[in-house]
């Protein structure tokens, strides 16, 4: 029995050799891998060795060789090196992570490829503008979000704002917020949570849709005495989030759009491909699509980073505020 299950510890570290330290490019020796298992409590025959590539090779684990002597390596892996490279980017570019944690969670997943592969992506990733919170909180407030609207429930929390002065603050002198969770959105590098706050609001807005940054939340819990209220009737986190423009303004309302027809592609960047689109009846050679906005300064800043080749057409109220907007950007 002692010998079957040191068979079996034998075979689970030499899976772990190979997983680890081997792939096409950086195979290892029968003599090598003997000395690498002896190393590790596992002295073994040559003849055991090749049993236990067997053994690999039945289990479906394809153990591959190259060259004269043969080089052995694992080649084949759940994750592909660019996908490795797509995932780590997306942690880098993660505002609402600390350093801490982004470090923690790439030193994970490099471990989904070999050391040799993983010193690969230390050379051919490069980050830029890095930007991360401070709040090491934040992987608990997702987590009692994520319970909260499991168990059918709000969350309570404080709400972190800045001081010139002070620094970090909590808002409201740190009142306790109730939001009742619709879902969470991760959006231009944050991770957000949509909901609603009926004890909070004001007459008439109990349904309001409202936002928060999750990295901003300190002491999240669930508010187990309370029950979790439903989203209004045709709420839909997509269109929520298109109109909002990056968490930031008023209620949505429908504003026309007029842009040529080589900007086509740059509308689609910005809204979903369902927007209806017709041709300018005045000039074929621009379009007009009506869109669900948040009329704000960043809806706004949108509209005129391409110098009025996207403009207003109405509602006149809109237009006149995106003047008023252009004037005091001028007179500033």
């Amino acid at each position: 029995m002692a010998k079957t299950e040191n068979g079996r510890g034998r075979l689970l570290c030499l899976l772990e050799i190979l997983q680890k330290e081997t792939d096409e490019q950086h195979g290892l020796s029968a003599q090598e891998l003997l000395s690498k298992l002896e190393a590790r409590g596992f002295p073994v025959e040559r003849k055991a060795l090749y049993r236990d590539f067997d053994a690999l090779n039945a289990s479906a684990i394809p153990l591959e060789s190259t060259g004269r002597p043969p080089r052995y390596y694992i080649e084949e892996r759940e994750f592909e090196l660019e996908e490795i490279m797509i995932l780590i980017d997306a942690v880098e570019s993660a505002g609402f992570m600390t350093e801490t944690k982004k470090a923690g969670l790439i030193k994970k997943l490099k471990g989904l490829t070999s050391t040799g592969k993983a010193s690969e992506l230390n050379e051919q990733i490069h980050y830029l503008d890095r930007h991360h919170s401070s709040n090491n909180e934040f992987i608990y407030s997702v987590a009692a979000i994520r319970r909260a609207m499991a168990e059918g429930h709000p969350v309570t929390f404080q709400y972190i704002e800045y001081d010139i002065d002070a620094g970090e603050v909590l808002k409201h002198d740190g009142m306790q917020y109730i939001l009742h969770p619709f879902a969470m959105v991760w959006n231009n590098g944050f991770y957000y949570c949509i909901g609603a706050r009926p004890e909070q609001s004001g007459k008439g807005d109990e349904e309001k849709i409202v936002h928060f940054r999750i990295d901003r939340m300190k002491a999240a819990k669930v508010d187990a005495k309370r029950k979790l209220v439903k989203p209004p009737k045709g709420f839909s986190v997509a269109r929520h989030t298109e109109s909002s423009f990056s968490m930031f303004g008023s209620e949505p309302e429908v504003v026309t759009i007029r842009f040529g027809k080589n900007l086509l592609t740059q509308f689609y960047d910005r809204f979903s491909r369902d927007v209806v689109i017709q041709k300018d009846p005045k000039n074929p050679e621009f379009l007009l699509a009506n869109v669900s906005v948040s009329v704000a300064p960043t809806f706004f800043a949108w509209i005129s980073q391409y110098e009025g080749a996207f403009t207003i057409e109405g509602p006149e109220h809109v237009r006149q505020k995106y003047h008023d907007h252009l004037k005091k950007a001028l007179d500033a």
